[in-house]
């Protein structure tokens, strides 16, 4: 009975989450982008020619996300959650948990919860980005050939070199949909703790501020600091190797918070606080 319900209750799910917010979401991850590369994009605006043999797609995605804007650093943990992140809170506000839990069966209502947050989360930066790209692209060349000797140092640079440039995009859009995936898991198992949707959204900056400030403080390789992994400042070996591996550790690290977010329900059932 339980395998036969989880299906509706992922479907369920989803169909709650493809609304409203998860297209601000998408809409402010595009702003994101326009914010961090603003003074850049008015001059190739003002002189696109000029701009077509010097700037491309590239480095206005590179400014933005493995740089280190300000804005897409900042707020793209934020925006992941914004779609489904706090949902179990707004349930337990709502008095809905517990009829919601006795139709699918905790662990189908725990596993897709958390299964709905991920692919939101990932799916929100990953369209905002896809869609930046996409329309800068009407305008410039995703790569331009000086790219390819300024960024021979960058990870994943033999991807810019093959395919026009596209296969760097589809690994950096790979990590985009890692990165909100994580933090709308995180979001997710933080509202096993507290039900209110303004903490759980804020939850993943603040996590991951501490995890950017301990691995400064400990003095990690660049290949130990997980921040610069999704980013593409770090890799692990070759650029499908790398690229596997990191995925794996972001699929352990969604488990291992399912199995807290479980814990956490399943104890908040059996006390009667749901």
């Amino acid at each position: 009975m339980a395998a036969k319900t989880f299906p509706r209750t992922v479907i369920a799910d989803i169909k709650r989450a493809l609304r409203f917010p998860i297209l601000i979401a998408i809409l402010v991850v595009i702003l994101s982008f326009i914010l961090d590369n603003y003074g850049d994009l008015l001059v190739a605006f003002e002189n696109p020619e000029r701009a077509k043999e010097v700037i491309s797609v590239f480095y206005y995605y590179f400014n933005a996300v493995s740089f280190g804007g300000m804005f897409t650093r900042y707020l793209f943990v934020l925006i992941a959650a914004v779609p489904f992140g706090a949902q179990y809170a707004r349930e337990r506000q709502s008095g809905m948990t517990v009829f919601l839990i006795h139709r699918s069966g905790q662990r189908n209502y725990c596993i897709s919860k958390m299964l709905t947050a991920a692919l939101t989360g990932g799916l929100a930066l990953c369209l905002g980005s896809l869609i930046f790209v996409a329309g800068l692209s009407t305008r410039l060349q995703l790569i331009v050939p000086l790219n390819l000797t300024e960024f021979v140092w960058l990870p994943y640079c033999s991807l810019l070199s093959s395919g026009g440039g596209v296969p760097y995009f589809a690994a950096a859009l790979y990590l985009m949909f890692l990165t909100g995936a994580l933090w709308a898991s995180v979001a997710m198992c933080v509202s096993a703790f507290t039900s209110d949707p303004y903490v759980v959204i804020a939850s993943p900056f603040l996590i991951s501020f501490l995890q950017m400030q301990f691995s400064r403080l400990l003095k990690l390789p660049d290949t130990a600091r997980l921040e610069l992994l999704l980013c593409g400042r770090a890799q692990w070996g070759s650029d499908s190797v790398s690229l596997f591996l990191i995925g794996l550790v972001i699929a352990l690290i969604w488990v291992g918070l399912t199995f807290i977010f479980y814990c956490r329900v399943k104890r908040r059932v059996q006390d009667g606080l749901c």
